[in-house]
């Protein structure tokens, strides 16, 4: 039998002299002028491409001029992946080259124990998947298909020759998976070749790949460690001449430059520790011409010694850096591009996401595939209450009429109310502080650096993490603008009311609707049961809301039954 409830339903223009809202879980105010609208729980589904997803447990192997790596991926069913295991060789295979095009047997045989134990890494692992590629040192090599031949005999792999384009192709794909960006230009700077790529619409326009990369122009115009303003310049006007001969890398000014390889890392490394820059982590990091323009001043004129110096370059990369440097400025310049963008992501993602989606490996939307995958790992009563939370939080926001940065502050919201929770995944007890330390140390794609921070704020103070107490406001305080602290104290106090209202997680409470008439905030709920966990966590919640919004809430429940 069904027990009874105590809430009751009102007409329009009815008084309800009850307690105020403050004083009993129970209570009711005005209705207001005229009823209020009701709107109905829509609930983001799974898509069916979300539902086909599989598994997928594979290593890719690169086989670069500078470097040999091996990335082994964990994909599950909800299409989000992780890496297991990393390993790199330094090779420098394209200073092996010999003036003749050949790369000759010795470098060839020094490649084959380091691919063996590749492999051992892939089976450990449990990979049922291995793909490799060779990029430019061996593609572009003479005697290229006698080295494909001798490493697949040696190893048993069945070993790509990536033509150029395609090099390109699956740099692009690796992008544009993990940064929310339309269009710009990509360049890859390798130690054998450059790809450059335009793409529009989050759709690949052109490609090209130029025979030069950090290792071979090092070579060519390098010399004993420092640069002489000369050589510097004969390899600018290198540079220069090869990408006249491609129109379509110089009609296209104002876009940005999105950088990928260990010359553009090395570089956004470098400008963080120069800057004193809290979050190190240089994926979709942004630089403006004078950062990399500081660099192309200082590092040249070092040798060697001086460069293992700077904060931030790595040892490995102190002869590389500088020719490296002058092609990504020298582009970058030709392009008249906007800013600089590091990508953590390239080449062998993109080879994983096709091996993962080989019908379709673009995402429409980064940001909406990151959150539903992320959902999809958690139990499914906590699915049902992040997205009835997110639900209410979206009505809330939008009856606060806002305005001004309202899309962005909404997005904002969106994230932190699908995320908020997050830290349950190291235990529940003090999960806030879990989740604010897992949003900033794992971030989703798809987020500016500043927007990273923000939404781990906004999730924190729906968990009732103070601003003050914050560890992240602090740690993170000169990414923030001045405005921000008032934001996500706002935005948070959103989530808090959102999140108390399926407190018990059992969505108690069906439907909302929210209304703001000058300094009032009417507030209906319709419930299917006592909601008691609700009301109660509602109450604290109001008034965080009420200070933050300058409103006062009038409640009104009414029964689902």
């Amino acid at each position: 039998m069904r027990r009874p409830v105590w809430f009751a339903k009102v007409k329009a223009n009815e008084e309800v002299k009850k307690p105020a809202f403050n004083q009993h879980p129970a209570a009711y105010v005005s209705a207001g002028d005229k009823e209020l609208s009701i709107f109905m729980t829509t609930l983001p589904e799974t898509t069916p491409r979300e539902a086909e997803q599989t598994s997928l447990r594979a290593g890719i192997i690169d086989i670069g001029s500078n470097s040999i790596r091996l990335v082994v991926y964990e994909s599950d069913s909800g299409g989000s992946y992780r890496v297991l295991t990393e390993s790199r060789e330094a090779a420098r295979l394209s200073a092996l080259v010999t003036p003749d095009g050949i790369m000759p047997s010795p470098a060839i045989y020094s490649v084959v124990p380091v691919l063996r134990q590749f492999i051992e890494i892939c089976e450990a692992y449990g990979a049922t998947k291995v793909r490799a590629v060779a990029t430019a040192a061996i593609r572009n090599a003479s005697n290229s298909s006698q080295i494909i031949e001798i490493l697949n005999r040696e190893t048993g792999l069945n070993i790509e020759a990536l033509p150029g384009e395609m090099e390109g192709h699956y740099g692009f794909i690796g992008v544009v998976n993990k940064i929310d960006i339309a269009e710009g230009f990509i360049v890859d700077i390798g130690g054998g070749s450059t790809e450059v790529t335009l793409f529009q619409k989050r759709r690949r326009v052109s490609s090209f790949s130029f025979p030069f990369g950090a290792v071979n122009m090092n070579v060519r115009f390098g010399g004993s460690g420092s640069w002489s303003e000369e050589r510097v310049r004969e390899l600018e006007d290198f540079v220069l001449a090869e990408a006249r001969k491609h129109p379509w890398i110089s009609e296209h000014p104002g876009l940005d430059l999105v950088g990928l390889g260990g010359t553009i890392r090395g570089i956004g490394k470098m400008d963080q520790r120069r800057r004193n820059y809290s979050l190190p982590y240089t994926h979709n990091y942004v630089m403006q011409a004078g950062d990399v323009d500081h660099f192309y001043r200082s590092l040249p004129g070092m040798d060697n010694n001086g460069r293992k110096q700077v904060p931030g370059l790595s040892k490995s990369r102190t002869d590389i850096m500088v020719p490296g440097l002058i092609i990504l400025r020298t582009l970058f310049l030709h392009m008249k591009a906007e800013r600089y963008i590091v990508s953590g992501t390239g080449l062998r993602e993109g080879l994983f996401f096709e091996l993962l989606h080989p019908e379709q490996a673009v995402h429409e939307n980064v940001l909406e595939f990151e959150l539903r995958a992320l959902l999809s790992k958690m139990p499914k009563q906590r699915q049902r209450h992040l997205r009835h939370t997110e639900h209410f939080a979206r009505l809330l926001y939008e009856a606060l009429e806002e305005g001004g940065e309202s899309k962005w502050n909404g997005k904002l919201l969106r994230v932190a109310a699908w995320t908020y929770q997050t830290g349950t995944e190291i235990g529940y007890i003090d999960y806030e502080e879990h989740t604010q330390y897992l949003l900033t140390k794992r971030p989703l794609a798809g987020l500016t650096h500043r927007e990273i921070i923000l939404t781990a704020l906004i999730a924190g103070i729906a968990g009732k993490v103070k601003w003050r107490k914050s560890v992240t406001a602090q740690t993170y305080k000169d990414i923030l603008l001045p405005k921000d602290e008032e934001r996500t104290r706002r935005l948070g106090a959103v989530l808090q009311m959102a999140a108390a209202l399926d407190a018990s997680e059992t969505q108690a409470v069906t439907e909302l609707s929210a209304k703001r008439s000058g300094d009032r905030f009417e507030l209906e709920l319709t419930c299917r049961t006592e909601a008691f966990m609700e009301i109660r966590d509602l109450k604290v919640a109001a008034k965080e809301f009420e200070k933050e919004w300058n409103v006062k809430i009038e409640l009104r429940i009414k029964s689902a039954g």
